[in-house]
């Protein structure tokens, strides 16, 4: 859960008023969590930071819809997906080969080589198991673990009920589980 901080209230009231300077803070402290999170639904990553400048230019256009009182990257990540989902009901499938890489690389200084392949092949199998999964759960992934939202703010960013969100979760874990598992064996 994003907990908003006496100092983000400020500054997103600064930018509902119309203060630019605001406004770019806001943009320089949430793109890269809204790249993140659109990143895994978008097949590439110009795309992706499409839908990510699209999902700016209609927050400032709607800055009045936000409440300084609560954080603003659940209503940033509901616009993400909305404009995501539209551009993805026009093609598909998606690609998830490449998603990661760039965000997940995390060699310790003393890795062995083969730590690090190791490493490398068990994120591409994740991916592939994610690309397969319905693009419902793919979206409560990403929020959940690319965006860190927690189960409410994602059922309001996607505005669908809290035990939806759950169900879905549970049931992507599962099949993630048997796909990996199903890979192993």
């Amino acid at each position: 859960m994003y907990p908003i901080e006496p100092e983000d209230r400020d500054l997103l009231r600064r930018a509902q008023e119309g203060q630019g300077e605001a406004f770019d803070q806001l943009v320089e402290g949430l793109t890269p969590g809204l790249y993140r999170i659109v990143r895994r639904m978008m097949p590439d990553r110009a795309e992706a930071e499409s839908v990510v400048q699209e999902t700016w230019i209609r927050a400032w256009k709607r800055r009045a819809h936000l409440d300084p009182s609560l954080p603003a990257f659940p209503w940033l990540a509901r616009i993400a997906l909305n404009i995501a989902r539209d551009q993805l009901r026009k093609r598909w499938p998606i690609d998830f080969a490449d998603v990661g890489e760039e965000l997940y690389d995390h060699a310790e200084p003393n890795e062995s080589l083969e730590k690090r392949l190791e490493r490398q092949d068990a994120r591409e199998q994740l991916a592939r198991a994610i690309e397969a999964l319905r693009p419902e759960w793919r979206m409560i992934l990403a929020l959940r673990y690319d965006g860190g939202l927690a189960y409410a703010e994602i059922a309001e960013a996607l505005g669908v009920p809290l035990n939806t969100v759950r169900t879905h979760l549970r049931r992507a874990h599962l099949t993630l589980r048997q796909r990996l598992e199903a890979d192993d064996g």
